[in-house]
């Protein structure tokens, strides 16, 4: 008998945040299912000549695939580079295009004393990455990290630009 190859995921999340992804999991499993449910009422109705529900479907079908988006928010790594999943957008740069990491303000949460992990590439833009805590805010695990949460992940991050640089560097 041959084994089965390993499966490794191709990227990880770098701040897997439990609560927020449970919480938006449950809303697209929640949404798929009442989707499934109107629509094979709607089919019911539409063969026997009653009326359908064709927009709560579409409806529910745009909540399933938001819920989709936001439970796949967050900032990823892999051998080949970095990447950053926002809501409408993803964005990913290799490792060659990336200069470092820095933590420093963010730019939406001043008021709160947020500070976020920050993509600094060679050609001198910035990138605020969904790594973030605000002092503000309690650290609640799963929902807001705490500062050493996201020094912890800076220096995660900093190591894998150092090994892109040096394969020879080996993960202890």
């Amino acid at each position: 008998m041959v084994p089965l190859p390993l499966v490794t995921l191709k990227w990880r999340r770098v701040a897997p945040r439990w609560a927020f992804m449970a919480l938006t999991g449950g809303l697209a499993i929640l949404g798929g299912l009442f989707a499934a449910i109107v629509a094979l009422d709607s089919l019911k109705n539409a063969v026997t000549g009653g009326t359908t529900h064709g927009f709560a479907v579409l409806i529910l079908i745009a909540w399933t695939a938001a819920a989709l988006r936001l439970y796949r928010m967050d900032l990823y790594v892999s051998k080949e580079g970095v990447r950053k999943r926002t809501f409408l957008r993803q964005r990913t740069w290799s490792w060659a295009a990336v200069q470092e990491f820095k933590i420093k303000p963010m730019a939406g949460l001043r008021v709160l004393g947020g500070y976020a992990i920050w993509i600094r590439l060679h050609d001198g833009s910035e990138i605020e990455t969904t790594v973030h805590y605000a002092e503000a805010l309690p650290a609640v695990r799963g929902m807001f990290m705490a500062e050493h949460e996201v020094v912890d992940i800076y220096d995660q991050l900093q190591a894998a630009l150092v090994r892109s640089r040096n394969p020879a560097v080996q993960p202890r």
